[in-house]
């Protein structure tokens, strides 16, 4: 392998980092990825970049910190790691070594969905967008992270490339049905940190507060959710996020 294909692969390898941080730090991934690249940087480069490359910080001991500790420690070497790999990657751009474009690794994009009770129609619209190749972001099913609830909601709708509300009638009040106060609280996140990028999602029967019902909701049954998903499909080709393909004849 000639050093130009070293840095392709280690551009790669860069892309890969963001996934990286969100697993939890005792992961094999991030071993696997460790060792590929000091693999790659041995075997093609400089004695200095390997070294530039393993002198990242030291590794705390099991056992003798919480979680959250090595938590941090596991993200903070993965930044390491990538100002290592980046500083490895302009040294043989600057000295005119040509490489070819690494491929360009299209992430699924992610969608943070806001529910309440569990449902027919959490399980439905969950399938609906995996189908659609895009990345469910359900905080009870992530991994906490010793965070609370409100940073663990904050934590992966930061990750989000956008939001879709699953505004289903869970709770009574004066004879009518209306969503969970969490979703409620959600779509105010949401509304600060997606704006034009929320789809609303609004089961037959029920009703959103003042402040949220002069937004556009696509209206929904437990059993029957085929406008609802059209509607998803609308949205996402507006946002980009969907390709729509074009036979030849």
């Amino acid at each position: 392998m000639n050093k130009a294909k070293a840095i392709e692969l280690l551009k790669q390898a860069l892309s890969e980092i963001p996934n990286l941080r969100e697993q939890h730090y005792d992961n094999q991934e991030f071993i696997l990825w460790h060792d590929k690249v000091q693999n790659i940087i041995r075997a093609n480069l400089e004695p200095e970049d390997v070294k530039r490359f393993t002198s990242s910080r030291s590794v705390h001991v099991k056992g003798m910190f919480s979680d959250s500790v090595y938590q941090q420690d596991y993200v903070d070497r993965l930044t390491d790691y990538e100002t290592a790999l980046k500083s490895i990657i302009q040294k043989y751009e600057i000295l005119g070594v040509e490489a070819k474009p690494a491929t360009i690794v299209e992430l699924a994009p992610k969608a943070f969905i806001s529910h309440g009770k569990e449902s027919a129609a959490l399980n439905k619209l969950e399938e609906f967008l995996s189908t659609l190749g895009i990345e469910t972001l359900i905080v009870k099913e992530r991994p906490s992270l010793d965070k609370t609830v409100n940073e663990k909601v904050d934590y992966y709708l930061e990750q989000a490339d956008f939001v879709v509300i699953l505004a289903t009638g869970d709770d009574e009040f004066e004879g009518k049905l209306h969503p969970r106060h969490n979703v409620i609280h959600e779509i105010g996140l949401a509304q600060k940190t997606h704006q034009g990028r929320i789809i609303y999602l609004l089961e037959e029967g029920t009703e959103f507060p003042s402040n949220i019902r002069p937004k556009v909701w696509e209206s929904f049954k437990q059993r029957n959710m085929m406008n609802a998903f059209l509607g998803i499909v609308r949205e996402l080709r507006a946002y980009g996020m969907l390709k729509v393909l074009k036979s030849h004849e």
